[in-house]
């Protein structure tokens, strides 16, 4: 009798061991995705909170200027965020945690970036002032509009870019461009984390 309480309890040692462990993994995988989440959230908001002034900019109190765009686009899998500037700074992030920070110090990407920030100017009538800046459903792509006036947000299905319906449609070309341009520098692929360039 007494060797089978012995194997009980081992095998009940065992069970509570192998539940343990498997807890233990289980309980790793997701913070590794909390670092890339917390490193593009991180980043994120910077992009969406940069000011005039630290851009260097003076702007006419009497103007509504756009002076940098945030562009979201939900991949389903992940969320691809462009943040394009007036100064031609331009910086892309997925929220998988890869990414290319400072890609307006090339000079493609930094007059991708100004045209693209340039022509959001025509676009502010259609978007509205907010102050959340939360991320785009599936399938969908939302603008912020970075003004001296606060933000201006916009969002669009990506069907109606795909079948050329959308209102927005220049402007998220525009954007594309600067992505193709970021992307180019990044030799097409990202490596895993953000570069810095």
């Amino acid at each position: 009798m007494t060797i089978i309480y012995i194997l009980a309890i081992l095998v009940q040692l065992g069970i509570i061991i192998y539940f343990v462990r498997r807890g233990k993994i289980k309980s790793r995988v997701p913070s590794e995705k909390n670092d890339a989440t917390c490193t593009y959230e991180g980043l994120r908001n910077l992009a969406v909170s940069v000011t005039p002034e630290q851009l260097k900019l003076t702007i006419p109190g009497s103007t509504t200027l756009v002076y940098g765009v945030i562009m979201d686009w939900n991949l389903n899998e992940s969320v691809m965020t462009l943040a394009a500037y007036i100064t031609g700074a331009a910086s892309m992030y997925l929220s998988t945690g890869e990414g290319i920070s400072g890609g307006g110090k090339d000079p493609e990407v930094g007059e991708a970036a100004v045209a693209f920030v340039v022509a959001a100017q025509e676009f502010i009538g259609r978007a509205m002032p907010v102050d959340a800046t939360d991320l785009p459903p599936k399938g969908c792509i939302r603008f912020y509009l970075l003004t001296n006036k606060g933000r201006y947000a916009a969002q669009e299905q990506m069907i109606h870019f795909e079948d050329n319906t959308s209102p927005w449609l220049g402007l998220f070309e525009l954007g594309s461009e600067v992505i193709g341009k970021i992307r180019k520098i990044g030799n097409g692929q990202f490596t895993g984390k953000v570069l810095l360039q």
